[in-house]
């Protein structure tokens, strides 16, 4: 099982030590990954914490330059608010930067106010998320020329060069508790990235696309929020001691998560760097 950890790249007590120092603390603690959340342009009554927020593409490369051995993601990129082939390039970028240290999650997206500030139609997401993750396919093939014909975006004879490090381009995970998303993920990416489901609901959902999951390598990736001393009982929230956060950990194990993207909630940076250390030393070994 590998583990990543959000960066606090949004919130009022944002600073820039912050999302540098928690980055290259979880790389010489040992976990595998770090990751940005994603947000551009919420409307005031969806933007709450979200509304002070670093964007994440650029953080993306930022860090990139700041650490050695971190793989990078971004959890969850909104791709239907945006252009794909844009994002493919940026993406390619900052895997050749970063030789090759590249992890991307999208998803539909949730604030139709985000939206229509951005000029992107909502209700139509769904399908521009599927011919998105096309786009991006074609475009990390390695091939210099491309082209493309889907529903809402097409191209042709466009140079994409250089490649992406990683062979195919970086893994690829679609967002989202639904069956719709993990469907899409099983049929066009590389993983299932769900959020909320709690760890029996998440085996059954998997239980029910054994056929189609089939034996190919497929990563499900949960994304959580952490707080030690907490209450353990709230859905969506690794919470108590370590031992209540380990058989919690566990039970996602065993429910079919390999990957868990960890947000240590915390009131400043030295309670949420002391929240590291304690997961590395009391989780990750076990």
């Amino acid at each position: 099982m590998k583990f990543g950890v959000v960066i606090p790249s949004f919130g009022e007590k944002l600073g820039r030590m912050a999302v540098i120092d928690t980055a290259q603390l979880a790389e010489s603690l040992g976990f595998a990954s770090a990751w940005l959340s994603d947000h551009l342009a919420l409307p005031r009554e969806d933007a709450g914490r979200y509304g002070h927020m670093l964007e994440a593409m650029t953080t993306l490369s930022y860090l990139a330059g700041s650490t050695r051995r971190l793989r990078l993601g971004i959890s969850a990129l909104v791709l239907p608010q945006r252009n794909p082939l844009e994002v493919a390039k940026q993406v390619a970028t900052i895997d050749v930067l970063s030789a090759g240290r590249t992890l991307l999650a999208v998803g539909a997206g949730w604030s139709q106010g985000e939206f229509e500030n951005l000029g992107y139609d909502f209700r139509s997401r769904f399908d521009r998320l599927e011919d998105g993750i096309k786009v991006l396919r074609t475009l990390w093939r390695g091939r210099p020329v491309a082209s493309y014909q889907g529903q809402y975006y097409h191209f042709k004879d466009v140079p994409f060069s250089p490649a992406p490090v990683q062979a195919g381009g970086p893994p690829l995970w679609v967002a989202g508790d639904t069956p719709g998303a993990l469907r899409r993920a099983i049929l066009l990416a590389d993983g299932w990235h769900p959020h909320t489901l709690p760890a029996v609901k998440l085996a059954q959902a998997l239980a029910s696309q054994r056929a189609l999951l089939g034996r190919r390598p497929f990563t499900v990736s949960y994304r959580t929020h952490l707080r030690f001393g907490d209450d353990p009982s709230p859905a969506g929230c690794l919470c108590g001691g370590p031992a209540d956060i380990l058989a919690a950990v566990q039970a996602l194990q065993a429910a079919g998560v390999n990957y868990l993207v960890v947000s240590f909630d915390a009131d400043g940076q030295v309670e949420r760097e002391r929240a590291m250390r304690t997961f590395a030393q009391e989780i990750l070994p076990a």
